[in-house]
């Protein structure tokens, strides 16, 4: 496996927030892979707003402690809806923490068969991190910057602005911190 850190993904969004800062995204690369001409076909990111407040993402706290019932601009739509996945591949790259390994399949389909809703993939995605913060708190991280520990950052702290289709099949997180 390999990791190209990239702000390619980042939209170039400013936020609201002066206390608010974008986590660098360290693509995933497929052991193997090579960049070609033919780029594979990558689906769109998927992003995850307050209403009226556009790419300035959600908190992951508020996810975590609401549910379904967290206000997000288009709770309700159904994703994945015409392209035939039943579950992507999620891959959490932290900095400083990329010998911790995170990598699960996410379900994108209900068990009666109905797309997954953006809240319920937001949901799904704020767990994951939430396991990951209290996995890696007890890690030695290779760079101090983006530390995870209670006295530096910490799960309240992250926001969810988008899911990214990075590779071909891999899909990551682009994450704010609001250190206020």
């Amino acid at each position: 496996m390999s990791y190209h850190p990239t702000q390619s993904y980042s939209h170039g969004s400013t936020f609201n927030s002066p206390t608010r800062r974008r986590l660098p995204l360290d693509c995933y690369r497929p052991a193997g892979w090579k960049s070609s001409i033919t780029r594979p076909h990558l689906h769109a990111p998927i992003f995850f707003d307050y209403p009226g407040q556009a790419r300035q993402g959600v908190s992951m706290r508020e996810l975590r402690l609401k549910g379904t019932s967290t206000p997000i601009q288009g709770a309700n739509d159904l994703l994945f809806a015409h392209t035939g996945l039943q579950r992507v591949v999620f891959r959490l790259i932290w900095p400083g923490y990329e010998h911790v390994e995170w990598c699960r399949a996410l379900p994108v389909v209900a068990p009666n068969g109905a797309p997954i809703t953006r809240v319920a993939l937001g949901l799904q995605i704020a767990s994951n991190f939430a396991h990951f913060v209290e996995k890696s708190q007890y890690e030695t991280p290779t760079a101090r910057e983006w530390m995870i520990t209670p006295t530096c950052v910490r799960f309240e702290h992250l926001f969810l602005v988008s899911l990214q289709n990075t590779s071909e099949g891999i899909w990551q997180a682009d994450v704010a911190l609001d250190l206020c």
